[in-house]
């Protein structure tokens, strides 16, 4: 039986099984496809922070398409309603819990929304207004929220930062360009949220790396070549083997 095929004898209490399932199964799948672009190296807090505020926008969007029952967003259940029209699709259960799972997600990442002006700041300083919403980065990223809107203000007007900017860089890269000695404070608080960890995936993947070296194979391994292994077979530098030989 695929994802889509229903049962061709269904008594009613069936039925309504597999209309909670089927609405399971979309909202997992949902979930799934959430937690994979939640994975992956090099991905910065501010990356992730716009998966997870996205992903509670469209949980919104899922409780209006099941009040609407047009089911555009939950393609088993719109499957079902379709196969059996004369029987009505009840959704209030389905709508309690798709915004059960909006208000915990808004909990757990309700951190992450008193930093979004400053993750606006690091993916592009350029389009921050300082004059009208005032410094971007609070406590505890800075505690000088004067000298870094003063040196923001500077910096929006480096022709040269502008162009680096839109030549496509990558954040980090951009961030990397920024003299220092120019601009400091902005500099530092910009390193600081590129610090920040937004999932265990990078910890969780070195483990991992560690286990599959340090086997039962491998046991009388040194710290010390343990060690260099690890950072051989995580590290992002891809070695020249023409000038190595």
């Amino acid at each position: 039986m695929n994802n889509y095929e229903l049962p061709n004898d269904v008594s009613w209490y069936c039925l309504v099984r597999w209309l909670s399932i089927s609405n399971v199964l979309d909202v997992v799948q949902y979930l799934q496809t959430l937690n994979k672009y939640l994975q992956g190296k090099e991905k910065l807090i501010s990356d992730l922070a716009q998966t997870v505020f996205s992903f509670h926008n469209k949980l919104k969007l899922f409780t209006k398409d099941l009040q609407t029952k047009t089911f555009a967003h939950f393609k088993r259940l719109k499957k079902i309603s379709e196969r059996f029209p004369d029987i009505p699709v009840e959704t209030e259960e389905y709508m309690n819990k798709m915004s059960g799972l909006a208000e915990e997600i808004n909990r757990r990442f309700n951190d992450l929304r008193s930093l979004k002006p400053s993750f606006s700041f690091l993916e592009n300083p350029f389009a921050v207004d300082v004059v009208s919403d005032g410094c971007p980065i609070s406590s505890p990223i800075t505690k000088d929220t004067a000298a870094v809107e003063l040196e923001l203000l500077e910096l929006q007007e480096d022709e040269g930062l502008k162009g680096l900017k839109r030549s496509g860089v990558s954040t980090i890269e951009f961030w990397k360009n920024v003299p220092e000695e120019k601009y400091p404070q902005t500099k530092m608080c910009a390193m600081k949220l590129i610090s920040i960890f937004g999932t265990t995936y990078v910890c969780e993947s070195l483990y991992s790396t560690l286990k599959f070296i340090k086997s039962k194979y491998r046991s009388e391994l040194t710290d010390e070549h343990l060690s260099e292994l690890v950072r051989t077979a995580l590290t992002n530098y891809q070695p020249d083997f023409t000038k190595l030989k």
